[in-house]
């Protein structure tokens, strides 16, 4: 993928390829300046560049046979869908980031999560300004969890954004009338499961790059998938 990291001849690279990982793997985390990194790793600025530039795809190519295991070992599971705003900030040759709902700027991502609260899968990002049905559709989601909304399948719960999906939603409440206490009690159940799904989103943008301003690819998010599989290398 990169070739050796340490050439046999020549400059040597200011850190081996573990620490280079480590560096990537923490910036990620905490966000933090790559000026701060270089202080506290012991290295220049433009190396913490290089390396992140070098890294972070092939850390994503990585994950990417365990974001498919763990979508497969959840394939007859109850899972929950929710739409989370990533920011960007305002980009001047790119409309259709300002969500109205969340009165930022940012890219819509999709998350699907188990019952658990643990991250099992994500959409391609979209634009913050689309609402989370549409999101659903075109993030490819809605295809790759058909299945389970179906009659007689799994099951596949989301909030009253995604009312018309056909997925499970809690019952709008009608203009004309209350809620009957079954309809009442419906919700409530969807509502408690539902709950996993944000927590899975709350453990997700611990990664502070996505919760503070991002720039990068979203592959990232497989890292939470492997944080949850059972190795943490923060805990």
């Amino acid at each position: 993928m990169i070739g050796p990291w340490q050439q046999p001849r020549g400059r040597r690279r200011a850190l081996g390829l573990y620490m280079a990982v480590v560096v990537v793997l923490f910036y990620l985390r905490r966000n933090n300046s790559q000026a701060v990194e270089a202080e506290l790793f012991g290295c220049s600025q433009p190396t913490v560049s290089r390396y992140l530039t070098i890294l972070e795809p092939v850390i994503g190519r990585c994950l990417e046979s365990l974001e498919a295991e763990a979508a497969a070992d959840r394939a007859h599971s109850t899972l929950i869908v929710d739409g989370f705003l990533v920011p960007t900030g305002e980009r001047a040759h790119t409309k259709g980031l300002f969500s109205g709902k969340r009165h930022a700027c940012g890219v819509n991502v999709q998350a699907v999560a188990d019952l658990r609260g643990h991250l099992v899968d994500f959409g391609e990002p979209m634009l913050g300004s689309m609402h989370d049905a549409r999101a659903f559709t075109e993030s490819g989601i809605a295809k790759r969890y058909a299945a389970h909304a179906e009659p007689g399948g799994p099951g596949l719960i989301g909030d009253k954004g995604y009312v018309g999906c056909g997925i499970i939603t809690p019952v709008k409440k009608p203009d004309y009338r209350p809620l009957t206490a079954a309809e009442g009690w419906f919700n409530r159940q969807i509502n408690r499961r539902r709950s996993a799904g944000e927590r899975a989103i709350a453990h997700a943008v611990n990664w502070k790059i996505l919760d503070t301003g991002y720039r990068r690819p979203l592959r990232l998010l497989g890292l939470e998938i492997y944080r949850r599989q059972g190795f943490n290398p923060f805990e």
